[in-house]
This record gives C-alpha cells, structure tokens and sequence, in this order.
C-alpha cells in the first residue's frame, strides 16, 4: 500500500513539476514579446516627437489623437513591468 501512495505521488509530483515548467516558458515568451512591442511603441513614440519639434501635429486635433493614444499605451505598457535596476542605473 505505501509503494503505491509512492508511486502516485512521485507521478503527480513529476507531473505538476513538467506542467510548471512548460507554463513559466510560456509566460516568458509572452514577457518578451510585450517588452518588444514596448521598446517598438517607445521608439515611435520618440521619432514622432522628434519630427513634431515644436508641437504643431501634437496639438492638431486629428494627429493629437494619435499622439495621446500613443501616449497611453505607452504609459500603459510601462505599468506592466518594473524596470531593473543594474549598479544603480536603469
């Protein structure tokens, strides 16, 4: 009786230990795959300031909208993740 408690538990425990595995891999794919599109959107995002210098297409109502979307999903995908930090620096 208590080598087939064993064996059950040791094929539930190996079980449970794959099934954790395969699902923390999964979630660092997704990991990366949102701080690609983060550092995509922050580029954009910086080359669209850098062309609008002095505001006039920020403060157009129709290309303003797409600044401030920009803007928030910005802010939005920032929020996900904490920086780290290395030696003291971001």
């Amino acid at each position: 009786m208590w080598i087939g408690l064993t064996i059950l538990f040791f094929l539930i425990s190996i079980f449970t230990s794959v099934l954790v595995y395969y699902s923390l891999r999964r979630i660092t794919q997704y990991e990366e795959f949102i701080i690609e599109i983060q550092q995509v959107i922050k580029f954009s995002s910086d080359k669209m300031k850098l062309v609008d210098a002095k505001g006039h297409y920020e403060s157009d109502d129709e290309t303003g909208f797409f600044f401030e979307q920009l803007k928030q999903i910005q802010l939005s995908l920032d929020g996900i993740f904490e920086e780290e930090k290395i030696d003291g620096k971001k």
